[in-house]
């Protein structure tokens, strides 16, 4: 019944929309003239109800032919096919007003699932049985996704949004989103893309150790990957005694609940103590509160990884933190284990277990390539070390994260250095910091997609060099 209402409504409130927007109408025509050459209107094909296509109709806010440039789909505010009126428009969304005709036409309502490129984020075949749920309604002007992070939020999670209001499609939600909506647009927030939205494998997954919900909620926000609580304490202020950069988090269960409450998007990865008498109690806790995946640390033997798949059992995901000497010599024995799902080469311990100067000389040396080419031919996913912000760090993060690309890594960790909290502590400036230091690394890494195997080898033999020139540095100084 809510449904025939619900057509009527859109059918009503589109014609009363037209009469109090019509003086923004011609205002905008004129400006959208004015400033840049092509139409005033742009139309574009959409997916709607059970997967038909129709021409979605806006004002034009990019430069002619926008879509056949790029990746051919909007990449945020300082997107160049944007023209000058279009930066306001979009910021406002009055770029939307003309989907009243749409809605006249029957092809959209003023509240459903948004409508999406026949190409983006991808294909109609490749949507899977739930999430082509989403189709079971007519798309919208806006929706309960769009009051939930709207394009702040990657696009496995958005549908996921969409399948819940089809489900529960009621005059209440409506009007909840309405007043949402409203509300959203006044604050003018998450109406720019700021990080990928379209899930890539071929992207490093990043992640980030904090405690802090606050700072967790920004770095969810802004493209990082993992939020990491650190309860690892045990022994280890007596094995890094003397490294000035060791952070011994003091993390405590109790704050995984309160940081898995405000992600959206990440997975919370907890890392534990050492295998010892108290861990089965630990992990069985840890796994409770709520973490996606837990990592184990400074194992030595196979019997302690057995141990630690066994206490999981299935019920999060598991990462290995590879970083003993002891655990690199049995490495092919743990790759035969299962209920591995990844493996993240620690090379601040690792370093020091081989008497080092430098962590980044197991990178130099050719140790962590042998390392990722093990695991790799084992078909689990590997990381290894942090990287600092792009132009910064002692050795340069661009050429860390080159190699990173040449090893096949997919998981790395933000350094201390990427966001010192210690240091940093207004709300507003870390949220920039985030903002901007996860967009410079994703940049960088659309650069690196194009590079050849030349750029590769010759980024390596710099690592090298730079490496060398770092430890001499060292042993000079003391």
């Amino acid at each position: 019944m809510y449904k025939f209402f619900k057509r009527l409504f859109d059918i009503l409130l589109s014609l009363l929309g037209f009469i109090i927007t019509l003086p923004i109408t011609i205002i905008v025509s004129i400006l959208i003239k004015l400033t840049s050459k092509g139409p005033i209107f742009f139309k574009q094909e959409r997916i709607g109800k059970n997967g038909k296509t129709f021409w979605m109709i806006k004002f034009r806010s990019m430069i002619v032919n926008a879509e056949h440039t790029g990746s051919g789909c909007y990449s945020g505010e300082n997107d160049p096919r944007v023209t000058k009126i279009g930066k306001f428009i979009r910021k406002t969304s009055i770029d939307e007003i003309p989907q009243f005709i749409n809605i006249l036409k029957g092809e959209m309502s003023f509240i459903g699932p948004r409508p999406v490129l026949t190409y983006h984020p991808w294909t109609i075949d490749k949507y899977t049985k739930e999430q082509f749920k989403r189709f079971d309604v007519l798309p919208g002007i806006t929706g309960w996704a769009q009051v939930h992070g709207r394009k702040q939020v990657i696009w496995e999670e958005r549908i996921k949004y969409d399948c819940y209001y089809v489900d529960n499609l009621s005059f209440l939600l409506d009007l909840k989103i309405v007043f949402m909506t409203i509300f959203q647009v006044l604050k003018n927030e998450n109406n720019v893309n700021t990080i990928r939205t379209v899930k890539d494998d071929k992207m490093l997954k990043l992640m980030y150790i904090t405690n802090n919900p606050e700072v967790a909620k920004i770095a969810d926000e802004n493209g990082v990957n993992r939020v990491w609580i650190d309860l690892e304490i045990k022994g280890k202020e007596l094995r890094q005694p003397k490294i000035l950069n060791t952070v011994i988090s003091k993390h405590e269960i109790s704050d995984i609940p309160k940081v898995k409450k405000v992600l959206k998007n990440s997975e919370l990865i907890v890392r534990v103590n050492s295998i010892d008498d108290e861990s089965k109690k630990e992990i069985n806790d840890v796994i409770e509160a709520g973490a996606d995946i837990v990592m184990l640390p400074y194992f030595k033997t196979i019997k302690e990884v057995k141990f630690f798949l066994k206490e999981v059992d299935g019920r999060a995901k598991t990462c290995l933190l590879l970083e003993t000497p002891e655990a690199v010599d049995i490495l092919d024995d743990i790759l035969k284990l299962k209920g591995i799902d990844e493996i993240h080469i620690g090379l601040n311990d690792l370093h020091l277990g081989y008497h080092m100067k430098f962590m980044f000389e197991l990178l130099a040396d050719g140790t962590v390539e042998k390392i990722c080419s093990k695991i790799k031919n084992a078909g689990i996913d590997y990381g290894f070390g942090g990287i600092a912000r792009v132009g910064e760090g002692t050795l340069p993060a661009e050429a860390i994260i080159a190699e990173h690309y040449r090893l096949g890594s997919s998981i790395a960790i933000l350094s201390r250095s990427f966001c010192d909290t210690s240091k940093v502590t207004d709300l507003d400036e870390i949220k920039e910091l985030f903002k901007t230091g996860v967009k410079d690394i994703r940049n960088y890494e659309e650069i690196l997609k194009d590079k050849d195997e030349q750029f590769y080898n010759d980024n390596k033999e710099f690592v090298q060099e730079k490496v060398q020139e770092i430890v001499d540095s060292i042993k000079m100084s003391k």
